[in-house]
């Protein structure tokens, strides 16, 4: 699906003061941004707003980018297969944040929160650099990810607003991984959750995912501030808001809207961010220097491997692995969970070529059925999928298993951690 987006003219921004910054957000009962929890508005929402958007200049112990979970209550699911970019190599890679700042299309936001929000990016600064240093594996797949739809190259941002770039971030409502999404909603994305994957931290199945939500969002809403909102808040609760407004003769816009705490600052923080990638000077930084080429290269694998002896062969660290395939839960990729390994592409000759050396200890194990056994029994026996089985034994609805028959069981990798 493809959109039109107008964009906005260029505002002259104006210059930060850091000596009129003090760090932090209004602790609104106590509950803080980081949680992740919302507090709803009271009966004198209408006259507070615009002090809660303001928020507290005071406290300065509050996280300013914390971990948000898009809410469970969705009702439609969406899926489908997905491939990485093919990119021509021959042409110039220029900056990937150029590039970003190209595909800028969401209206923009100019309040005070916004400037509370730019003041705490400048006085976080050690924050932010890590954040963008933690954004170079996954960054430039995103925004191309974005690109490929017709969405706005904002959406790219997000995980630094979910997440902070760190796909192992884990919310107190369980949510994980860069985008954010708790169990539920994860498996109404089809993102698979088992003791050898988890595909919320899947770099390229959770962003298929996030993706495929905020398409369905802005299909709702016709609008990306109302989009990103539900994003945070759930489609059903932004319906209710925006029936309300209008039922009181008031534009669904985001100064009338009834918001949560969280969700109010939710578009402000992406706005801030957004200027920061537009403008690094104001803010006294300098992008890091990544370039607009893919960082990564993916491996199809139709056999189990122990990535602990992968790394050994090519010789490489084994967190290099990691990084880029943090949905796995072992150090070991299961094909019939999980079939795609991603290598910086730097080291994927290496990788490769140790592949090809790659031979488990043990290739198979042979068992001889009984009266009873069933095939998915004999497999979770072996801690094997009945398709390794059914593969190695040539196996299917022509030739079934029989008592007496020998069965060659495929050799698993032994579990462990990636610490191990």
């Amino acid at each position: 699906m493809h959109f039109r987006f107008a964009l906005c003219p260029a505002r002259q921004p104006s210059p930060l003061k850091p000596d009129s910054f003090k760090n932090g957000i209004k602790q609104f009962a106590k509950v803080a941004i980081l949680t992740g929890i919302a507090v709803g508005p009271g009966p004198t929402w209408a006259n507070a707003q615009q002090a809660d958007i303001a928020l507290n200049a005071e406290n300065e112990e509050v996280q300013l980018f914390g971990l948000v979970a898009p809410n469970p209550g969705l009702e439609l699911k969406m899926s489908g297969p997905y491939d990485l970019i093919t990119l021509d190599f021959a042409e110039e890679a220029g900056d990937v944040w150029a590039d970003i700042r190209k595909g800028f299309s969401v209206p923009d936001l100019e309040t005070q929160a916004v400037q509370v929000r730019e003041r705490a990016l400048l006085k976080n600064k050690r924050m932010v650099n890590n954040m963008l240093q933690r954004s170079e594996p996954y960054i430039y797949f995103i925004a191309q990810e974005c690109a490929k739809r017709g969405m706005p190259s904002e959406l790219a941002l997000l995980p630094f607003i979910e997440s902070q770039f760190n796909p192992h971030a884990r919310s107190p409502s369980a949510a994980e991984g860069l985008w954010q999404f708790i169990p539920s909603t994860g498996r109404q994305f089809d993102l698979k959750q088992n003791k050898w994957v988890d595909e919320r931290r899947d770099l390229v199945a959770s962003t298929r995912a996030a993706l495929d939500y905020l398409t369905y969002l802005y299909d709702m809403h016709g609008d990306w501030h109302l989009a990103l909102l539900s994003y945070n808040w759930g489609e059903g609760s932004v319906l209710r808001a925006v029936k309300k407004a209008q039922e009181a003769g008031l534009e669904p816009t985001l100064d009338n809207l009834e918001l949560p705490l969280e969700t109010k600052h939710y578009i402000p923080k992406l706005q801030a961010l957004k200027n920061l990638i537009q403008s690094p000077e104001r803010f006294g930084l300098t992008l890091p220097k990544f370039p607009n080429k893919p960082y990564f290269a993916e491996i199809k694998r139709s056999a189990d491997v122990d990535l602990r002896e992968i790394a050994r062969l090519a010789g490489v660290e084994l967190e290099l692995i990691r990084k880029l395939n943090p949905g796995l839960n072992q150090p070991v990729l299961y094909a019939a969970h999980s079939n795609t390994l991603l290598v910086p592409v730097e080291y994927s000759a290496k990788i490769q070529a140790s592949l090809k050396q790659y031979k488990p200890s043990n290739p198979q194990r042979n068992y001889t059925v009984k009266k009873g056994d069933t095939l998915g029994e004999i497999a979770q026996r072996f801690d094997v999928s009945v398709k390794a089985i059914q593969r190695l034994n040539g196996l299917g609805k022509k030739k079934l298993i029989k008592p007496g028959m020998n069965l060659s069981i495929p050799n698993t990798p032994k579990l462990g951690s990636w610490e191990s």
